[in-house]
This record gives structure tokens, sequence and C-alpha cells, in this order.
């Protein structure tokens, strides 16, 4: 009975000595370490030392507090090691609460006993206060704290009661500057029960809670009080808001550029091989998947790549249509992967007509290959990342309006345009791309993601039309001081090394200057409110009268910023919350409230030979000189669609400049299957199914 008593005196003895406790700490919070690489973090640098840190280690290990790895030559601590140093903290805790004193569990997870001082620094350092004002505050922090009944405190509910008293006080501003960032800890449940189901619940928790923390950053220092208040209020609606600040939205990039121009990934995307000259068809794709990987780590929303077809025809090699369908998939496969570990959503490639610089013949046996390859991709993909933009021009046949018509009766979503260069988003790049010789640059970034709301301008204009516009304008220029304010930021961002793909571009110059596109949504919605009269004739020439006060504000507002400003009619985020809230705001039916506004243009497919409508869609379109994507909306009951999208396809090519077309099917949650109505999978038989949109939001 007395060798255990015998046995913890003598442990108690061996942790007496400073040294031996701190080569316990230190072997429990670095992990296994060598004999040299212990002593030297141990403190003991000098040879002479080396006796004295050998003794210490000794008396340790043979107490088998901790080991030593033979295989490895490594010090690891043990299991007893560990519960010993758990009470060690534990008594040290103990001791100090029962000292009469205030500790606090700081941030750097450590215990410390209270100290005002701590809350001045903090005041004048992180608030910017004077001096004499920040002496005051902390003073009566102190009282405060020392009239608690509390054992000890943390320093979230310190900063809470420096915050709260900032506020009494009149400092709001310096409250803002003080403000911790993060979550409640319910929201943080709240984020974890959603993520389960998710197809990457980790990385959906982690990535949410992250972009949490930088929209409140973005709110409360990179955005304006005006701006912020009209977002809340939802007058507009910001996108992405967490990384506002911090990267473009979208980026165009003409991989013809690449036999050109050498880039440098430099060291700071040291995970990704380096970019080698393109010399075979094989290098080519390499360094295209290699590029997508790094810049969609950059942008927010969408890659661009345009000359896809152009760009591997210059090193073509023979093969047959099966082997490039392949090849093909390889592609589009390994980017939906990358995608799905970034930050941007989409990665789009454009295919343009067959450059006459090249073997046409080869250019257009890739792009049918290509269209065949992405029929596949995006009949097995739920929600396919990797998109689209098909340009038929001259060179449309049978082949190709099969090809987008098998992509769109499987699901798939692909956008056909007929003049100029288009993002998938809907941006029109020889637009806002354009440089002083009115070419299309090789690379163009954008900033946009923020969305006007029309109809809330029109409810409150009281169908008074002029008084609507001069509201528009007035929004408008907020929405450009906006943009204006964030390039500012993301310029910034760039110089410091954030961007450090895209600061290698051989177009940065270009891609320095970023065109600033405000959104406009629910022109329809707006336009109802404006008038009683419902003749399409009416509603066009408003339409129309809209489109083109916000393009010429647009333009100089921007002007006198310094910048190129546009207005577009596209699908972006946000457009159901803002629905929501006039809902509640107006007290709106029951009806509207499900009812999100409208993007772009809406027609219904079987209105495509319809000549009168056609023009109305165009005509809309050029009128947003920042961009447009018409759709159209299929009348399908099942799985197989019981609309000709073939007539379609060939009926509408090359009359309205850019159209997305889709059956916009829902996911089913259980198998990820694609359901075209029903309200039920067909494979699994799942009634539970998601939307598209609902898959975006979240």
């Amino acid at each position: 009975m007395s060798a255990p008593p015998r046995r913890v005196r003598t442990i108690y003895s061996v942790i007496a000595s400073p040294n031996r406790l701190d080569i316990l700490r230190i072997l429990n919070t670095k992990g296994p370490l060598s004999y040299s690489e212990l002593k030297t973090l141990a403190g003991f640098k000098s040879k002479k030392e080396s006796g004295k840190f050998a003794y210490h280690l000794r008396k340790l290990v043979k107490q088998t507090l901790i080991s030593l790895n033979r295989a490895e030559r490594k010090y690891v601590v043990t299991s007893l090691g560990r519960l010993v140093l758990n009470l060690t903290r534990q008594i040290e805790e103990q001791s100090m609460l029962e000292s009469g004193k205030l500790y606090v569990r700081s941030s750097r997870q450590a215990m410390e006993e209270f100290n005002a001082d701590k809350i001045l620094q903090s005041l004048v350092k992180e608030a910017g206060m004077p001096v004499e004002i920040a002496q005051k505050i902390a003073s009566e922090t102190e009282a405060r704290v020392y009239k608690f009944q509390t054992a000890y405190l943390t320093a979230p509910l310190i900063r809470e009661i420096v915050n709260a008293i900032l506020v009494e006080h009149g400092y709001e501003e310096y409250r803002h500057k003080l403000t911790r960032l993060g979550l409640p800890v319910h929201d943080v449940s709240e984020l974890m029960l959603r993520a389960e189901g998710n197809s990457s619940s980790v990385d959906y928790l982690l990535t949410k809670t992250a972009g949490k923390v930088f929209s409140e950053y973005s709110m409360l220092t990179n955005i304006s009080r005006d701006v912020a208040d009209a977002h809340l209020s939802g007058d507009i609606h910001i996108s992405n808001l967490a990384s506002w600040s911090l990267m473009p939205d979208v980026l165009y990039f003409d991989l013809n550029s690449l036999y050109t121009n050498t880039i440098n990934l430099g060291s700071k995307v040291s995970n990704l091989p380096r970019l080698a000259p393109i010399k075979t068809f094989d290098s080519a794709l390499e360094s295209l998947e290699i590029l997508a990987s790094a810049l969609s780590r950059e942008v927010s929303n969408e890659v661009c790549f345009d000359n896809l077809i152009s760009y591997l025809s210059k090193l073509y090699a023979p093969r047959t249509k099966e082997e490039q369908v392949k090849m093909f998939g390889r592609l589009l496969t390994s980017i939906s992967t990358t995608i799905n570990e970034s930050k941007t959503k989409s990665v789009t490639f454009r295919i343009g007509e067959p450059s006459k610089d090249e073997d046409v013949s080869s250019q257009l046996e890739l792009r049918d290959s290509l269209i065949s390859a992405f029929a596949k991709y995006s009949s097995v993909v739920p929600l396919p990342p990797v998109n689209l933009v098909v340009n038929l021009g001259k060179y449309l046949d049978r082949h190709v309006i099969e090809g987008v018509s098998n992509i769109v009766n499987s699901g798939g979503d692909i956008a056909l345009e007929s003049e100029g260069r288009y993002s998938f988003s809907g941006f029109r790049i020889d637009t806002i791309g354009a440089g002083p010789s009115s070419s299309v640059a090789d690379g163009v970034s954008i900033l946009n993601n923020l969305t006007v709301n029309l109809p809330r301008l029109a409810y409150e204009s009281n169908k008074d039309e002029t008084y609507f516009r001069a509201r528009l304008a007035i929004i408008l220029q907020t929405a450009i001081t906006a943009l204006t304010s964030r390039k500012v930021n993301v310029k910034e961002s760039m110089k410091r090394g954030l961007l450090p793909v895209m600061s290698q571009l051989p177009v940065v110059s270009s891609i320095e200057e970023m065109p600033l596109v405000v959104n406009l949504t629910g022109l329809a919605d707006a336009v109802s409110s404006l008038i009683s009269d419902k003749e399409p004739l009416s509603r066009r020439d408003i339409s129309l009268k809209i489109l083109d006060t916000a393009a010429k504000v647009a333009s100089e507002k921007g002007s006198k910023a310094g910048e190129k400003a546009f207005v577009s009619l596209i699908r972006g985020e946000g457009f159901s919350r803002l629905s929501e809230i006039d809902s509640d705001r107006y007290g709106r039916s029951q009806e509207l409230r499900s009812h999100s506004y409208e993007s772009g243009v809406s027609l219904l497919a079987d209105h495509y030979d319809k000549q009168e409508v056609i023009n109305q869609a165009t005509a809309i379109c050029k009128a947003a000189n920042g961009g447009c994507v018409v759709r159209f909306t299929f009348p399908y009951s099942g799985d197989e669609p019981s609309f000709n999208v073939t007539n379609l396809v060939a009926g509408i090519s090359g009359k309205i400049p850019f159209v997305r077309l889709s059956r916009n099917p829902d996911i089913c949650r259980k198998c990820g299957s694609k359901v075209f109505g029903g309200g039920r999978c067909a494979s699994c038989k799942s009634t539970s199914l998601i939307t598209q949109s609902q898959i975006l939001e979240n």
C-alpha cells in the first residue's frame, strides 16, 4: 500500500523543476522531437548546458512521463505525462481563482490577471481613440468589472462591456472599429445542421463561417453607411459580401494569349505545377487545367476562357471522335473537381466561330466533340459548374443543333450567342471590355455583384414615370460610388499579393481597369407598377426608356469618377430576398410573396417563332449595354420533353444576342438525379427534391 504514494511523491518531485515541466509542455505542444530539437526549444543552447539537459531528460524518462521512439529517434509525451500536465493546469487555475484576484481567459487561450491598461491599449491601437478618452473608458470598464460576482472573465465579455459603454457615451464610430467579428454559438450550430447531407459538409461549414466573418468586416469597414443602409433596406442587394473587397467577380481570358506570354505563378501557389511552354497538344490541356485551378481561387463568380477550340487546334493531333470526347470529358471532370475546392462558382468556355488562321475542319471536329462531351457531362452532374457559350455563326449545322438540343433535353444549361462576345453570366465582354481602340481586350475582370431593386422604385413612384427615373438616377449614383470604392480595395488586394495569379497575367493592365456593372432586377415587375396599359408596345417603350436612362446615368457617374460603368439584366443572387423584403414592407399578397423578381428577359418557348416577341427581346438586350440574358420557359410535364428543342435552337440561331437554354430541373437530394416535374425522382422514387436556385443560394 505504500508503493503508490511513494510513486506519486516521486512524480511530484520530478515536475517540481520548472525546467522539466517546460520540457514536458514543449513535447505536448510540438509533438515528437529529436534530442537536439528538444534541447534547443527548452533553452539549453550552449554545450556547457548539455549535461544539465540530459539529467532532466533522464528524470522524465525514468518516471515514464516521456518516452523515446527508438525507430524515429524522437521523444514523445506519454499518457501519464499528459495527465500530469492537465492536473498541473487545473491546480494553477484553481489557485488563481482562490487568490481573490480577477482573471481573464484571453483570446490567446491563456489565463491572465485582469489589467485595465490592456483595455486602454486596445482602445488606442484598435479604435484609434485619443488617450484621454480611452483612459476614462478603461476606468469605467474596470469599475463595472469589479462589481461582477464572477470567478473569472473572458476576453469577449470584456469587449462587450467596453462596447456597451462606448454606445452609452455616443462613441459609435469607435465601437464599430472595436467590434469583434464572429458568429453566435446558435448560428454555428444552425450551420452545422444545414451542412448535414451537403455534398461538401465540412468544407461548406468552414467556408460559410469564414464568409460570415468577412461579410461583417466588409459591412463595417469597406462599405459606406449609406450603401450599407440601402442594402439592408432592400433598395439594392450586394452579393458575395465576403469577397467584396478581396477579388473581382468575373474574369474573361483569351487562351490564345498563352502562346505569346509567359505566366509566372510564383511561390505563393506552390501546390500547383509550374506552367511550361506550350509545345504539344497535351501540354496545352495541362496548362489550361492548371490555369483554371489557379484563377478559380481568385474570382468570386465566373472565370470565362475564350477561344478554347482555336487554342487547342494550333497543336491539333488527329484522334478519333471517341478519343476526343473522352479527352474533353476528362477535362470537364477535372475542372469540376477543382471548382468544388475553390472560391469561384463556375468556369465557362466560350466557343466562337473557327479562326481562319487555322484548319477550319479540325476546329469544327473539335467543337462537335466538345459539345458531345459536354452533353454527357451535364447529364450526370446534378448542377454542372463548367459551362459552355457557343456562337454558332455561319458554321451552323445539324450536328451542332442536335448536340445543343441533347444538352438541354438531358437537363443541362448552355448559352448561345449571335452578336458580340458574352460570359455565361451574360456580360457583354466586347462592350464593357473594349479598350481605347474599341477592340476586345485579351483579359477583362469585372466588378458587379450589386443589384438595384427596380420594383421597389416603381412602387414608391406611384405610377409617376418621371419621378421613377429620377429616383433611379439617385440609386445608381449610390451603386457606382460603392463599386468605385470597391475597385480601390480590390486593386489594393492585388498589390498586397492576395491575388498572385491574376497579378501575373499578361493582360494585368486591362484587368486593373475593371469595368463596373450595375445589375437591374425586376424590370417587368417595375413596368407593371408604372403603367396601367398592358399593351406590349407600351411595355416595351417604357422598358427601353428605363434602360436608356440607367445606361446614360451609369456612364455619366462612372466618367466623373474616371471609370467605365454599365448596366445589365442578368441572373444573380438576392432576387428572392428583395421580393420578400418588399412583400413584408408593402403587405403584398401571398401569391406575390413566393414570386422572385425576374432577371433578364423571360420568354415562353413556344413563342420562339413569333418575330414581334423576338424583336422586343432583342431591343431590350441591346439597351442593357453591360449584358442581358434571355431565357425560355419550357412546358415540361415529365422526363421526356413535350417541346421540340431542336426546332427552337434552329429557329432562334442568329436572332437573339444572348440566350441561355435549360429545362431547370429539380435535383433529388437522395441520389442526385434530375427531376423534370411530377415531384418524385424517377430513379430512386424519393420525393425529397431541391431546386437549382436553392442549391446556389446555399
